[in-house]
């Protein structure tokens, strides 16, 4: 498996944390997953928090209702090259700040994106939260969710909300090392920016949570832009007998 050395362009990476107040359980836990995979791959990151940007979704139901710097946020998670997403547990599911958020983000500009998904709650009896509700989630975009996500508990952190628990840094650790073959593969990186710009510009205009949206069953990939390339490959078309007279 190639070092971080050997891979010349950084991966871009998008962090989102659901967490609503600062200092944060889930924005630590995102923290310490970047932290680690730092340590293996050289990564550019931006991260959003809905601690810092919540106050600004408001009761926006257009994407051209929200302020610039959402936009923008938006605009980032469109062109990851892959996203580690978090968020707290309410009332058995993710925060409603945070599905407000993604409810904004263009619905085909995610396909084949991977992402590592990760929750923090009081208590073992939400750590279902990873596979009812946030890979139903990222599964709708048709991403690629991650085998492995990282669930904390409250007796994980310590009272300022940093990484304690031995047993969450190991399972960080085993979640990093089983994204890295998908992550370092990332056939799209550097170029999901420029593929999805009109994705990105065409939702700002007229994406509204409210509206009807029809698409395809299975979405264009910007890792795999031509699908029937792959097809021929899986069905391969007979040749024509060029030579054969009626």
């Amino acid at each position: 498996m190639p070092n971080h050395q050997t891979i010349a362009t950084p991966l871009n990476i998008v962090a989102v944390s659901g967490g609503l107040n600062s200092p944060s359980k889930t924005e630590s836990l995102i923290q310490a997953i970047l932290d680690e995979l730092s340590e293996a791959i050289s990564i550019k990151v931006h991260f959003i928090k809905l601690s810092e940007i919540g106050p600004l979704l408001g009761g926006a139901i257009y994407r051209n209702q929200l302020p610039q710097r959402v936009q923008d946020d938006l605009a980032a998670v469109e062109a990851a090259d892959a996203l580690i997403v978090g968020t707290p547990v309410y009332r058995a599911s993710f925060t409603g700040l945070f599905k407000h958020f993604f409810d904004f983000v263009e619905q085909t500009a995610l396909v084949d994106v991977p992402v590592l998904l990760a929750a923090s709650g009081g208590s073992d009896r939400h750590a279902l939260v990873l596979e009812h509700q946030l890979r139903p989630l990222f599964s709708f975009f048709q991403a690629q969710t991650l085998p492995i996500g990282v669930y904390a508990t409250d007796r994980d952190f310590t009272p300022e909300y940093t990484v304690k628990s031995e047993q969450l840094s190991d399972r960080v650790t085993l979640a990093v090392a089983r994204a890295l073959p998908i992550l370092e593969w990332a056939p799209a990186k550097g170029q999901r920016a420029a593929a999805t710009r009109a994705k990105t510009e065409q939702a700002n205009q007229n994406l509204g949570i409210n509206k009807q949206i029809e698409q395809a069953d299975v979405l264009p990939s910007a890792a795999v832009p031509d699908l029937d390339a792959a097809e021929s490959r899986l069905h391969p078309k007979p040749q024509k007998n060029l030579n054969h007279v009626a």
